[in-house]
């Protein structure tokens, strides 16, 4: 499957430019080795988690968890977001499971947050792909950068938008941007592009 290829691609890719990213060396750091040795999830793994979260996971998230279950501390989505260069790593169906306990846990709008959004910041996040939250428990967080910027699979877009597209939460100033249709766009017109 030429997603899968394109993940290969930038596997290889990271490797070769850790630095330009900030990272610390993958090879020398082990990461590349940890990552080498996860295996990709099985048919029930994925119906389980759809049931436990009441989605359909869209086909090119199924492919890429069948080929890897995360990446560890291999950054293998390092995406310029909004102009901000942020290496996700992809978590594993397991860790979405626990990091969707505490965060994405509930439904929460931008509106209840006035200590910290002006109406003006509001209206600068509008997008009619996205609804105006802060949290939403169809948000399904599945990469993430330094533990407080995720992308997430969106399951409850605004009437612009489509379902399993990818946004992403940026922690500090708390805003919730949007990415891409699929991870399929994510991967060929966003990561692959800026590595040309």
């Amino acid at each position: 499957m030429m997603l899968i290829d394109k993940i290969k691609a930038i596997e290889k890719y990271i490797c070769e430019n850790f630095e330009e990213w900030d990272l610390d060396d993958p090879v020398e750091e082990e990461y590349f080795e940890e990552y080498r040795e996860i295996s990709g999830v099985f048919e029930e793994d994925i119906l389980s988690f759809e049931e436990k979260f009441n989605i359909i996971l869209p086909d090119d998230v199924k492919a890429l968890y069948r080929y890897k279950n995360g990446s560890k501390y291999l950054s293998i989505l390092p995406c310029v977001i909004d102009e901000r260069e942020m290496p996700f790593c992809l978590m594993s169906l397991q860790e979405i499971e626990k990091t969707k306990e505490y965060f994405q846990n509930r439904y929460a709008l931008l509106t209840e947050f006035t200590d910290y959004f002006t109406n003006e910041d509001i209206d600068n996040m509008k997008d009619d792909r996205i609804k105006p939250y802060l949290f939403n428990k169809r948000w399904i967080p599945f990469a993430k950068y330094c533990d407080s910027c995720f992308l997430m699979l969106d399951f409850d877009p605004n009437k612009g938008g489509k379902e399993g597209q990818v946004i992403c939460y940026i922690h500090d100033p708390d805003e919730v941007i949007y990415v891409a249709s699929s991870i399929t766009e994510l991967v060929l017109e966003i990561i692959i592009e800026e590595m040309e």
